[in-house]
């Protein structure tokens, strides 16, 4: 008889794993992060952090797989909710604001 094998609940995919760096990347690449890591969250979740800030690095953006709702939420460094949906509308809606959030610490044109 085959063993049955308990799989997480909402496992973030190798491929949604990948368009998460790759977005990870993007955002360094247009200088609008500094680095990305992967943690744990509660339940033992993956937990996808983008940082940024320079010498004074901190939290931008923290993104997870909501378990009871099933789909991907980012949440800013104080915990607030900025989006949540299918990874692509997530990620869609984070390039607005890491857009948003670089261009207001850029110094003025003139």
């Amino acid at each position: 008889m085959a063993e049955i094998i308990q799989m997480p609940d909402n496992p973030i995919s190798r491929a949604d794993k990948q368009a998460l760096e790759s977005f990870g990347a993007h955002s360094i690449a247009l200088g609008r992060a500094t680095r990305f890591h992967w943690g744990n969250g509660r339940h033992g979740d993956d937990v996808f952090e983008i940082y940024h800030g320079g010498p004074f690095e901190k939290l931008a953006v923290r993104i997870n797989r909501d378990r009871e709702h099933d789909m991907f939420c980012a949440r800013d460094a104080n915990g607030q909710t900025l989006v949540s949906g299918t990874l692509d509308h997530v990620l869609a809606h984070l390039e607005e604001y890491f857009s948003d959030l670089h261009d207001a610490h850029l110094p003025p044109f003139g």
